[in-house]
């Protein structure tokens, strides 16, 4: 035998004969010390006398609002600010914490949280078949004396939690969730596109995507105009942002909704206790204003794809002022507008009708235009020439449709969404289109 490989084994016996049978780096198994951790989680989740504040945050970075109550029995119950519904009556679920590759807890019968991963989009209010990239089981990261993190295991959304105290019960069971989510719901009644909040003589734009709660916040002018965007959610009467938005020394958390006075178009809010407000403005403070018209046009631009407006032109308060939906023929009806871009500066403008079968869809009239941006991201529209065999027709909501397109003083471009672009008059910004890009 090879002495070098007999040295080796002697070696080997050599030190496990000088190894110790219970001289383990642990002194409990695998299962016991996992056994161990699970129980320590459950007697944190179940050791807040007033239940948790949780704050999950989805893959797309939209903020939601939860109070979770966790007993020993594995029964969960549950507040949420998703809608008025959800802040103002409780939910009582199951969960478990259960050792999958890490410790892990899991709500595992259908409540508030699954709401927001729900595939169904008329449900979560997200894109069918992921919701809005929400989890209902998360993996445990860390557990301090007071706040717990944990990571979505499929979407990785995170959920932070801390311990509440009676105020926070209170906020809950008062209904003050509730009267945020409700409140909020005038901010959509004013008629002009544009909002601002005056706070400290300041004013600062703010756009708000509720698809994904996320809020862009404006302020400054021309080359000095900045922006910040945070996930926001409602709280104790009002609008919160996940950070304070900060200019300078002025610091705001977001604002309470005091009431909204429809016939002055005025909301008045607090802000750190001081009075404020908001009111509609004509123009943008947002400096991504300059751009955006070369994004929407360029994404058509690129594809075959389209945009679309299922309501054609909102008009002083008023969805589809020229009553598009009402256009019909022998076979079809009024279904969108289409604007293609093309790369070759001759864009396809459309209107589509769907059949009486909702089987198919018709050009129903047509027109080739042009479109121009200038730095400060207006866009004006003009006719290039009637489609030749469906044109546009004489008279009627469609050729309003138009003739408002081509308007001369054009249009700004806000992107709403990842799939949506608002296009708002520069002369009146009580008009304005939404784009979808859905295809």
């Amino acid at each position: 035998m090879n002495k070098n490989l007999l040295y080796f084994l002697l070696a080997i016996a050599l030190l496990a004969s000088c190894r110790k049978d219970d001289d383990n780096v642990f002194d409990k198994t695998p299962d016991e010390r996992l056994n161990e951790a699970l129980a320590a989680y459950q007697k944190a989740l179940t050791g807040s006398p007033f239940g948790w504040n949780g704050n999950l945050t989805t893959a797309d970075g939209g903020t939601y609002r939860f109070y979770f109550n966790f007993n020993d029995s594995n029964r969960v119950v549950m507040y949420s600010d998703f809608d008025s519904t959800t802040a103002t009556v409780t939910k009582e679920s199951s969960y478990r914490l259960k050792a999958l590759q890490q410790p892990s807890l899991i709500f595992d019968t259908y409540s508030y949280i699954h709401i927001l991963s729900d595939p169904d989009g008329s449900v979560s209010g997200g894109g069918n078949g992921q919701g809005l990239k929400a989890d209902f089981e998360f993996r445990v990261d860390t557990v301090t004396a007071d706040s717990i993190s944990l990571t979505g295991r499929f979407n990785g959304s995170r959920l932070s939690l801390r311990k509440a105290v009676q105020s926070d019960v209170s906020v809950w069971a008062n209904k003050q969730v509730t009267n945020g989510v409700v409140k909020f719901k005038d901010y959509w009644k004013f008629l002009l596109y544009w909002k601002r909040l005056n706070y400290r003589n300041g004013d600062y734009e703010l756009q708000f995507d509720t698809t994904v709660k996320k809020v862009t916040v404006s302020w400054g002018t021309g080359n000095q105009a900045q922006s910040v965007t945070r996930g926001y959610y409602f709280w104790a009467n009002g609008v919160y942002f996940t950070d304070p938005v900060v200019n300078g020394a002025t610091s705001i958390p977001g604002f309470t909704i005091n009431n909204f006075n429809a016939g002055a178009q005025v909301m008045n809010v607090a802000v750190n206790g001081t009075a404020a407000t908001i009111t509609g403005a004509n123009a943008p403070v947002n400096p991504d204003v300059r751009s955006a018209v070369n994004r929407w046009w360029g994404q058509g631009a690129a594809g075959d794809n389209y945009w679309i407006s299922f309501d054609g032109f909102h008009i002083n308060g008023v969805d589809d002022a020229y009553n598009l939906k009402s256009l019909k023929n022998d076979t079809s009806q009024f279904y969108f507008l289409l604007y293609k871009p093309n790369s070759n500066g001759v864009d396809a403008f459309f209107s589509i009708y769907l059949d009486s079968a909702e089987s198919a869809l018709d050009l129903v009239a047509g027109s080739w235009v042009g479109m121009t941006a200038n730095s400060a991201g207006r866009a004006n529209f003009s006719l290039v020439e009637e489609h030749q065999d469906i044109p546009w027709p004489g008279s009627g909501p469609l050729v309003d449709t138009r003739n408002l397109l081509f308007a001369p003083t054009g249009y700004y471009f806000v992107q709403s969404s990842a799939n949506s672009f608002d296009m708002v008059s520069v002369a009146d910004a009580k008009v304005w289109v939404s784009w979808l890009w859905i295809f």
